[in-house]
């Protein structure tokens, strides 16, 4: 198979989009993008696109991609984000192992030009029943070894639920006043989860706060007034347009939710999840889904079934751990 691997510009966006929207109907993630999100995506400040985004061409024909994102480090970890894509009609020409052993390579490459003293966690996610990405997985060292779920609520269908704030605390819809208040309870309500890694400032300007994708007027956050400048617990919100552009329905997916440890306990996620979908039905969504990781120390599972969410598809998270001097270690 004689097909070319090239970093992407801004002038393969319309074909990495047509790329990804021929996969998803075949591979139904329930993901959709449009350019605005590619062209995003392209713009995120810690990556070079060139390195890390990477095409997969047959002539002038697009047929996959990989991406490698590298996060910032965590205590004695670099965490490297791998994702890719071959078109449905391609598939099977030996195209997939070509970009897997091209994406691994880059990882490690990636992993060189960080910190070198630290280990690396490479971790690609997919739907659980793709055999072939499995298989592909496999073969360049990465193991399933996590598990998360997509979960989805119909709004329409949800029953009516109180949402009481505890004594001495008080649910505040977000503004960007809480910006940075939000942003340090995320890091600290997941400091206990695994394999997690604190967000930098630049990465939650990229993907939160200045993303065209957030959206503020359905996002809430949970505040002590004795600690006006801590946010004690929150939900976030975004709104991608492809999905209703392509399904015919808007969807609220909730990006993330959390609270600090020493206010757990207290009913504060069931709360503000049960405030944020019917905020989301009173501003016309038609429904709402989040992710959620199986080993989640909180419960969330359990947590969001009873806010009226229920699994719709199974995620593996493929990993491998390289030590510092680039070698894979079990």
């Amino acid at each position: 198979m004689d097909v070319t691997l090239r970093g992407l510009d801004t002038a393969d966006i319309p074909a990495w989009n047509h790329l990804l929207a021929e996969a998803e109907k075949v591979d139904e993630t329930g993901e959709h993008y449009n350019e605005a999100d590619l062209a995003e995506e392209m713009a995120n400040p810690d990556i070079e696109p060139s390195k890390d985004l990477v095409g997969a061409f047959l002539g002038e024909e697009m047929v996959g991609y990989f991406s490698v994102y590298a996060r910032s480090a965590a205590g004695e970890v670099q965490k490297i984000h791998l994702s890719g894509v071959v078109r449905p009609d391609h598939r099977g020409e030996g195209i997939g192992s070509v970009l897997a052993e091209a994406m691994h390579s880059r990882a490690l490459e990636a992993h060189r030009e960080r910190p070198p003293q630290l280990s690396a966690l490479l971790t690609l996610s997919g739907p659980s029943d793709n055999a072939a990405q499995a298989q592909l997985m496999a073969d360049i060292g990465l193991r399933p070894e996590r598990w998360g779920f997509t979960m989805r609520a119909h709004l329409p269908d949800l029953p009516e639920t109180a949402a009481m704030v505890p004594e001495g605390l008080e649910l505040r819809r977000y503004d960007d006043s809480y910006a940075a208040a939000m942003h340090a309870a995320h890091n600290a309500a997941f400091v206990d989860h695994p394999n997690f890694t604190p967000w930098s400032d630049s990465m939650w300007k990229q993907w939160v706060t200045e993303s065209r994708n957030f959206r503020p007027g359905v996002s809430f956050v949970v505040v002590d007034p004795t600690q006006p400048d801590e946010v004690v617990a929150y939900v976030q919100t975004n709104e991608y347009d492809a999905y209703q552009q392509q399904t015919g329905r808007r969807e609220a997916y909730v990006g993330k939710v959390g609270t600090r440890r020493e206010y757990r306990g207290r009913g504060l996620a069931s709360t503000l999840l049960a405030h944020a979908l019917r905020a989301y039905r009173d501003a016309g969504y038609d429904e709402a889904s989040l992710d959620v990781d199986s080993e989640n120390p909180t419960g969330a599972l359990g947590i969001y079934r009873r806010a009226g969410f229920e699994v719709e598809k199974r995620f593996t998270d493929y990993i491998a751990t390289v030590a510092p001097n680039g070698s894979p270690t079990a």
